[in-house]
């Protein structure tokens, strides 16, 4: 089943899927006509003369039956198919009921799309419609039409990533709406940081949580509105029903559960965590990265960090994404969350380009707030900065118009850094 808006998207992706589906379903939400691909019929001549009432149930439904397969969202490399069963569902809703206080008389939002599971589950139709709350569904995200909404519906909580709750606050800055029907926003998908989160404080709602997990593990660590804006920057501390720990990186191997690096907020190394009420623990149809992901029942993120002695994780970054600069470890959210903090920057990514003698020197490609901004200002902001060190500072930059995202939000530093060589070979980086 696919909307005809993607249709040409839809008859190339099943070219190249193993499977032929026996039937293809087009759903047309426009007035216009439309001419179908042979095999495709339209969704309202599919059920023409289909009963009003429910089918038979031909079987009995079991706990841990799959109910749900979500996609990861690919911020390093081809997505992976997650597979969620019924008790999954249910306690990952009790979860956000219990950390948002949801009840029946709320109205929810998320402006994230819903094939990811923070879209399904905070404040989208898992959680909400299991509280018996109700919840407005916008087809695109746009913030004049998300505020307009807000005070229509009388919207009391609403869920978004940093940058999507960066252009709700510039849009109810110059063109405000009576909006104090919030009485919580929910950031996730990236670290809040803290000149943001009073933004958001003061000009959304003073009431912000910013959730941190993964497609496998919905939340894992949570800051409520009694920890910001102290703690903003840091990923919070454990949900109640999960564990989250920092352990030591090998080369070669896991570190075992117990091989935890001090909590002292600057040893860094891999974050795991334990919610078997909440994953399966496994992908679909691929061993290899099950094998790679999860071990002894814990989840290795593959994200990078610190904790301190209250046990609140700060990211540093992805494995993924480390810059090795004369054997020193770079990762780039640290030296993001400093350019980020610039008046004349709107977004950046951080990655590493060749370097004959460093191994890898860092690059920002950086997209500028006022078009006034240039390198030498990034240059002394940086140098200034108290919380990234001198061989931190970026020495290339690029100024760009966009930043590779997954449709969530994410930055794809994968793909930042294939151009970032190419554009290093081909002289398009700024110097130091």
């Amino acid at each position: 089943m696919y909307d005809v808006e993607i249709m040409q998207t839809a008859v190339e992706a099943l070219k190249l899927s193993k499977h032929t589906p026996d039937i293809i379903i087009a759903v047309n939400n426009s007035s216009k006509e439309i001419t179908l691909p042979e095999g495709h019929i339209l969704y309202e001549d599919y059920v023409n003369d289909s009963s009003d009432e429910n089918p038979p149930i031909e079987f009995e439904p079991y706990v841990y039956d799959e109910v749900v397969r979500l996609q990861t969202s690919g911020t390093t490399g081809t997505p992976k198919g997650v597979p969620l069963n019924n008790i999954n569902e249910v306690l990952s809703a009790y979860g956000i009921i219990m950390h948002l206080f949801l009840n029946t008389k709320d109205i929810t939002m998320n402006a994230t799309p819903w094939f990811h599971r923070g879209g399904l589950h905070s404040t989208g139709p898992t959680a909400t419609l299991y509280a018996g709350a109700s919840l407005v569904i916008s087809r695109t995200f746009n913030p004049k039409s998300c505020l307009e909404n807000v005070e229509k519906y009388g919207v009391t909580l609403l869920t978004g990533v940093p940058s999507v709750l960066t252009l709700l606050a510039n849009r109810q800055e110059k063109h405000p709406q009576k909006i104090s029907s919030l009485r919580g926003i929910l950031a996730m998908g990236s670290p809040l940081e803290k000149e943001a989160c009073i933004r958001f404080q003061k000009v959304l709602t003073p009431n912000i949580f910013n959730g941190y997990g993964t497609t496998e593990t919905v939340w894992n660590t949570i800051l409520r509105p009694c920890d910001l804006p102290e703690m903003a920057g840091s990923a919070g501390c454990s949900c109640i029903e999960d564990e989250v720990r920092v352990v030591n990186i090998y080369d070669d191997r896991k570190a075992s559960p117990d091989d935890t690096v001090p909590k002292d907020s600057n040893t860094e190394g891999e974050i795991i965590i334990k919610c078997p009420t909440k994953s399966t623990y496994c992908y679909v149809n691929n061993e290899k990265a099950t094998e790679e992901k999860f071990a002894d029942g814990w989840m290795y993120t593959g994200d990078v960090g610190t904790w301190d002695e209250q046990q609140y994780i700060t990211i540093a970054g992805r494995k993924d994404d480390m810059i090795i600069s004369k054997g020193k470890n770079i990762y780039p959210a640290r030296i993001e969350e400093v350019l980020n903090r610039h008046p004349k920057v709107c977004e950046c990514i951080v990655t590493g380009v060749p370097d004959s003698t460093r191994g890898e020197s860092v690059a920002a490609y950086v997209i500028p707030e006022d078009d006034s901004l240039t390198v030498a200002e990034l240059i002394d902001h940086c140098a200034k900065s108290p919380d990234i060190s001198k061989y931190q500072v970026p020495r290339y930059y690029r100024f760009v118009t966009e930043l590779p995202q997954t449709a969530t939000g994410k930055k794809q530093h994968f793909i930042i850094k294939k151009q970032a060589k190419e554009d290093f070979e081909n002289g398009l980086l700024l110097r130091k």
